[in-house]
């Protein structure tokens, strides 16, 4: 996992992310709707008050309000979203264990896909359930770990070719298969619900979507390194393709937490 000074620097300008969304969003064959399951679970459009910690590009924040929610939005993240406010929608850069509200301020407390970037998860969220007022609905997520097999495979190779030892993944410690039993010592009420898709990746934009993930990679590399890895990685992408395409299957945990 990152740093967390690392993943800063690499989330800053939001292009590594955008970049991994709009591959997401063109080439999912089988999409895992991760908006449509935490409006589900939160029982939105509302007027309850909601803040997305780890909020990322804003995306979720957007469609709740797209969809018409009533209840103040808030996002936060390491880097602040380049985003409006409104009146009813805020965006602020924090730390999701140290976060700028009194206790009992939101009704949800959401955490998609943040966990496993987080040094301090158990603080984290023993500031979720601060956060919560009575009767408050918590919602995290995280991959699997058998999620992105190419991905996970073509950096293991690269790690062994380099010698640079066992390469620590997002889903090492927080994924689909432990999320369930982490969350449970904190939360009276667990349900988990998971979420299959499939990505089917042209091999030029494969190629992109790896470079992107390297710069949340715990290594700095050279232009020249950057370089030779993208020819590896279109190499061997052109040696697993089907029909000009790479298949990743992709399973999502959605877990719902009450106290």
């Amino acid at each position: 996992m990152s740093s967390p000074a690392k993943f800063q620097a690499a989330y800053a300008d939001g292009k590594v992310l955008r970049t991994k969304l709009d591959i997401h969003a063109r080439f999912s064959t089988v999409p895992t709707d991760i908006p449509a399951a935490v409006v589900r679970a939160i029982g939105a459009p509302s007027d309850g008050y909601v803040i997305d910690i780890g909020c990322g590009t804003g995306e979720l924040i957007e469609h709740l309000a797209g969809l018409g929610h009533t209840g103040n939005l808030v996002g936060l993240d390491l880097v602040r979203p380049p985003l409006p406010d409104t009146a009813r929608k805020r965006y602020v850069a924090g730390d999701a264990a140290y976060v700028p509200w009194p206790d009992e301020s939101f009704d949800a407390v959401l955490c998609v896909h943040a966990l496993s970037h987080l040094p301090n998860l158990g603080g984290a969220i023993r500031e979720a359930q601060r956060l919560l007022r009575p009767g408050g609905v918590y919602v995290a997520t995280a991959n699997s770990i058998h999620s992105y097999p190419h991905v996970a495979a073509y950096r293991a190779r690269i790690h062994a070719l380099l010698d640079w030892g066992e390469p620590t993944f997002t889903t090492s410690h927080v994924n689909a298969e432990n999320l369930e039993r982490l969350l449970a010592p904190f939360w009276g009420e667990v349900s988990v619900q998971l979420l299959s898709g499939e990505l089917r990746i042209p091999i030029g934009e494969f190629v992109n979507y790896f470079n992107a993930n390297i710069a949340t990679w715990d290594r700095s590399l050279t232009d020249k390194e950057q370089a030779a890895i993208s020819g590896m990685v279109g190499a061997w992408a052109r040696h697993d393709e089907r029909n000009g395409h790479l298949v990743e299957p992709k399973v999502v945990a959605v877990a719902t937490c009450r106290i």
